[in-house]
Formats: structure tokens, sequence, C-alpha cells
């Protein structure tokens, strides 16, 4: 988790100089929110539906009047846990003219669980962490009369990794010894891995 911190805070950190973009046209930001809906493995191989909440605000510079690619951030809420996606993206226009155009978009990154606590007691400790995310989407984006913003209705599908972790504590330091790929301090730990497959339907603003 420590390792995202500096990712995250430098997204932050451009959000903060959009403005200077925005000055020369080029800035995009194009912010979605939307169900995300999923199944969920429980008892005896059954499965559930499992319906969850995406945010996500992507920020980038056109390079084209077709292409723009940049970043994104946002919040996805889980079973039990929420992740801040952190990603690269792309965004494609179909630029014809007319008020109704459609647009593509893909993203790749990592969830944090940076807002997730660790859960710490004498003897053990348990915490979440995030991993590798792909989202490609396709939608229509409907052009204000001026041309300067546009609300965007999407479909889209994430596969988002995710991982569980239970760690005993060793209190005889007997375990941590060079070369053991245990985290220091721990006698042993258990991995819970998940993988999230999502239809994403999202309402969105870009400007």
């Amino acid at each position: 988790m420590k390792k995202e911190i500096p990712m995250l805070l430098f997204m932050v950190f451009l959000l903060g100089y959009s403005p200077a973009f925005s000055q020369n046209g080029n800035y995009i930001n194009h912010t979605e929110f939307g169900p995300m809906i999923g199944r969920l493995k429980v008892w005896d191989n059954n499965f559930e539906t499992r319906v969850n909440f995406s945010f996500q605000s992507f920020n980038g510079v056109r390079i084209d009047k077709n292409h723009a690619v940049g970043f994104l951030v946002g919040l996805d809420t889980y079973p039990n846990f929420n992740l801040v996606p952190m990603a690269f993206g792309w965004r494609g226009f179909l630029d014809n003219g007319k008020r109704n155009t459609p647009f593509a978009g893909f993203d790749i990154g990592k969830g944090s669980a940076i807002l997730e606590k660790r859960d710490v007691n004498e003897w053990s400790e348990t915490w979440y962490e995030g991993g590798f995310l792909v989202s490609p989407q396709i939608g229509v984006k409907r052009n204000s009369k001026k041309r300067n913003h546009a609300f965007t209705w999407s479909l889209g599908f994430k596969r988002q990794h995710a991982f569980f972790y239970e760690g005993v504590r060793d209190f005889f330091g007997t375990t941590n010894s060079p070369g053991s790929n245990l985290p220091l301090g721990f006698s042993s730990v258990r991995e819970e891995s998940y993988v999230f497959n999502s239809l994403l339907l999202k309402w969105g603003l870009m400007f």
C-alpha cells in the first residue's frame, strides 16, 4: 500500500493543475458513475448476482480531435471492501459534426486498497490489497448546443484483481530468515485471491 501513495499523490497533484491544460483547449475531463453488475461465488459453488457502485474521473489531453490519453482515479465498491482504481486511459471519438456521436475508452492500471484499514490484534493482522485492472467501454456522447460539454452513456466491462491476507505474528523471530518470502514479523500468511468481472452501466459528463 505504501507504494501506491506516491502514485495517488501524483495524480491528485496533476488534477490540481487541470485548469492550466484547459486554457489551451486540449484538456479533457470525463467523470462517470453507475452500477457494476457481476456474480459472487457463495457456498457449494453457487453464484449470486451482485450490484456494486463505480465512480471515476478521467483527466487527460487531446492528442488530436479523435484521441485523448490521460489517467483516472475513482472509487469502486465490492463486497466487504472498497478499491480506488488508478489507471492510464484512452478515449476515442468519432467527430462527425452531429450532436450524438459514438466514443470508446480503454483503461489499464491497478486498484488500490488505500482506504481500507488493517485489522490488527495481539495475534494476527488482516488486510486487503488491490491488483491489476483492465476496463474497455463503448458509448454515446451527446454534445451540448455550444459544444463546450457533453453527456455520456456507456456500456463497459471491468476485470479487477484483489487479495485478502491474514498474517499470524512471529513471536520468536524464527521464520524471517534471509531469503524468506514472508513479510517481516509474521510466521505465516494466508492469501485469498479474487477476480471480479463486472458489467458497467455508466452515466457521465465530459468537458
